[in-house]
C-alpha cells in the first residue's frame, strides 16, 4: 500500500475510456526519468472481510496488449519423441532421469533464472515429488505441456500478456496492486489493459462498486492520479 499520501477531496466514479485516458495522459506528461517506468494501478477495497480466506481475491488476466519480455522456459520430459517434438519451444530441457539428481542450489537457480515451466504429463508426478517444495512457493509449478510446438507457443505468448491480481498472500490487505504496461506504450493500449483488469475484478466483488474505496494510477517513481476516491 502506498503510504504518506496527501489528503485529497473525493473523486467521483468514472471508469469510462475517456476518463482513464485523461489520467494516464497526465502520468505520461510528468517529469521523465532515466528509464522507462511501469504504469501501475491500485484498488483499495472496503466492506469485505479478507480474514475469511474465501473472500480473498486472486485471478489472472490475459491483457489485450502485452508488455513483458518473452519468458525463459523449461521443459521436464521423459519420452524422447515427445521432447524432440517440442524442444524448439524451450530454452532448457531437463529429463526425468536428471530430476532426482538436481541439488537445492541448482533448483533455486532454475526458479530464479527461468519464468515458465512445463512438464510432459508423464513426468508431473516426479516433478512434484522432487521440485514441488522449491517451485510451488514461487508460483512456478510446471503446467502440462501440449504435444506440439504451436500450442506451446500460444501458452508462452499468453504468459507475456498475463497479469496476476491478488491479495491472497501475506496479510491479505484490502488493496490490489497490478501493472498495466510501460509508459512508452500507446495511450489506447494502456487504457485497454486497465479496463480489461477492472472489468474482470468488478463482478468478483460482492457489493460491486460499493466495495471500491479508491482507484488510482501511478508510474514507478511518479505521483498518484486518483480515478476514484470516496
Amino acid at each position: 500500500m502506498v503510504k504518506n499520501l496527501k489528503k485529497q477531496e473525493s473523486v467521483k466514479l468514472d471508469i469510462s475510456e475517456k476518463n482513464v485516458e485523461k489520467h494516464i495522459t497526465q502520468l505520461k506528461e510528468a517529469k521523465p526519468r532515466k528509464f522507462v517506468q511501469t504504469i501501475e494501478a491500485g484498488v483499495n477495497l472496503m466492506g469485505i472481510n479478507f480474514k475469511q480466506t474465501n473472500n480473498r481475491i486472486g485471478f489472472d488476466v490475459v491483457l489485450p496488449h502485452g508488455f513483458k519480455k518473452d519468458p525463459k522456459t523449461v521443459l521436464f520430459g521423459s519420452n524422447p519423441n515427445f521432447i524432440e517434438t517440442v524442444r524448439g519451444a524451450f530454452n532448457k530441457v531437463i529429463t526425468a532421469e536428471e530430476i532426482p539428481n538436481l541439488d537445492k542450489k541448482t533448483l533455486k537457480h532454475l526458479a530464479k533464472e527461468y519464468d515458465l515451466f512445463f512438464a510432459e504429463p508423464a513426468t508431473l508426478t516426479i516433478v512434484g515429488k522432487y521440485l514441488g517444495q522449491t517451485l510451488a512457493p514461487r508460483g512456478k509449478m510446471p503446467k502440462p505441456c501440449p504435444p506440439n510446438m504451436p500450442a506451446v507457443k500460444v501458452l508462452t505468448a499468453n504468459f507475456s500478456k498475463t497479469v496476476t491480481v491478488s491479495n491472497k498472500k501475506g496479510n491479505s490487505l484490502p488493496v490490489l496492486h497490478f501493472p498495466i504496461g510501460k509508459e512508452d506504450m500507446p495511450l489506447k493500449d494502456l487504457t485497454a489493459n486497465f479496463l480489461a483488469i477492472y472489468n474482470k475484478l468488478l463482478p468478483l466483488l460482492p457489493g460491486n462498486t460499493q466495495n471500491l474505496k479508491s482507484i488510482y494510477l501511478k508510474t514507478t517513481m511518479g505521483p498518484i492520479q486518483y480515478i476514484f476516491k470516496r
